[in-house]
């Protein structure tokens, strides 16, 4: 396949090299990484958290030991998630001897059936407590000091969600403190908790990492990069066009990715993209995620309906409001509000101030096309 027929643009997944758009903080963060430091990077999903911290390590010519810690059920989960992170990489002439480390957590060796790729496996012990935590992270410290790699814990806030969680921050932060040599870059999507964590002086890791905020990318570095896609594949957008996309997707990164895919493969080659083309592309990712928004609404009770096709019609800013309350069929404002906080629990809104925005913009896009 030919670089102009490749599509440039990837969503739901990891990105890299040329897929990967330079943004403001790679800099800044690759600084603190070289120099040892830890990083807190909080930002909502799909904002390229995970991207960001591989790619700084890439451009450092160093491994990345990523374990995901989301939704982690365990302590023996944590172990799993941690071990297995480290073994990924079995090509390294240490391995032998960091599998021996390994023998009280019996490692095994099998074969994906997905992808029919080899991989490691570990099988901690049932009732592993929190110092089994800390023993694991050291192996996991030697492993990254053999290898001359980063640490990356993902989604790190979902480890106060089990139990004991203040001794085991705890017991983890006086640990890691003494990592003079491996940096570790914590990773997380719920910003109050993770704000919390690192900028609260009541909780152990208090300025125990540098906190980067991840939002949306520069508008103008990610205008020059989608014009720059779409040149290097044979055919071109305007800014005017790239405006509208931004005003559906909000600048999610993910969700612009997404759409301007759709909107690159309705493109003919060597022609430039335009509104119809634009249409089209929406629709398709519409029609590509409606089935879940149809669960994601049945699950919700009349109400609760009413109040989230009223924000995505009128926008999430007045929501208590008598335009709002109309077109919802609520009376009561304190109604209104206790609908839409349950939405936001279910993680369909999210909610800045006295301001909800939905979390997926083609869910709100749906919403709208509702009668």
């Amino acid at each position: 396949m030919t670089a102009s027929s490749t599509n440039p643009f990837r969503f739901n997944q990891i990105v890299s090299k040329e897929y990967f758009c330079k943004r403001e903080e790679l800099e800044f963060v690759g600084d603190l990484v070289s120099t040892g430091q830890n990083v807190a990077l909080i930002g909502p999903r799909r904002t390229g958290k995970t991207s960001l911290a591989l790619e700084v390590c890439r451009k450092a010519k160093r491994k990345i030991i990523h374990a995901d810690m989301m939704r982690v059920p365990s302590y023996a989960d944590v172990i799993k998630r941690l071990i297995e992170a480290a073994m990924r990489d079995n090509t390294s002439g240490k391995v032998e001897s960091f599998i021996k480390s390994l023998a009280h957590l019996r490692p095994t060796f099998t074969i994906d059936p997905v992808s029919g790729g080899t991989q490691w496996t570990v099988s901690p012990a049932n009732k592993s407590t929190p110092q089994n935590v800390i023993d694991a992270l050291r192996i996991i410290k030697a492993r990254c000091e053999a290898t001359d790699a980063v640490l990356f814990i993902d989604e790190f806030q979902d480890l106060t969600a089990l139990p004991q969680p203040d001794s085991l921050m705890a017991q983890i932060r006086a640990e890691v403190q003494l990592w003079s040599e491996v940096p570790i870059i914590f990773a997380g999507s719920d910003r109050d908790l993770m704000k919390a964590l690192f900028t609260d002086p009541a909780n152990p890791f208090y300025q125990s990492a540098s906190v980067v905020m991840i939002n949306n990318i520069d508008q103008s570095t990610f205008k020059r990069y989608i014009r720059r896609c779409f040149e290097r594949t044979g055919k071109s957008i305007e800014n005017e066009l790239i405006d509208q996309v931004f005003m559906v997707t909000g600048e999610h990164p993910n969700s612009t990715q997404k759409l301007l895919h759709f909107l690159w493969a309705k493109t003919a080659e060597g022609a430039a993209a335009s509104e119809p083309e634009l249409v089209d592309a929406l629709a398709i990712t519409i029609r590509a995620e409606q089935d879940e928004f149809e669960r994601s609404l049945d699950n919700l009770t009349l109400i609760q309906s009413r109040a989230l096709i009223a924000a995505a019609k009128l926008g999430g800013e007045r929501t208590v409001g008598a335009d709002f309350l109309e077109l919802a069929g609520i009376r009561n404002p304190t109604s209104s509000t206790k609908a839409l906080m349950r939405c936001v629990q279910l993680k369909m809104l999210q909610k800045d101030g006295a301001n909800y925005r939905f979390t997926n913009p083609f869910f709100k896009e749906w919403l709208k096309r509702l009668g």
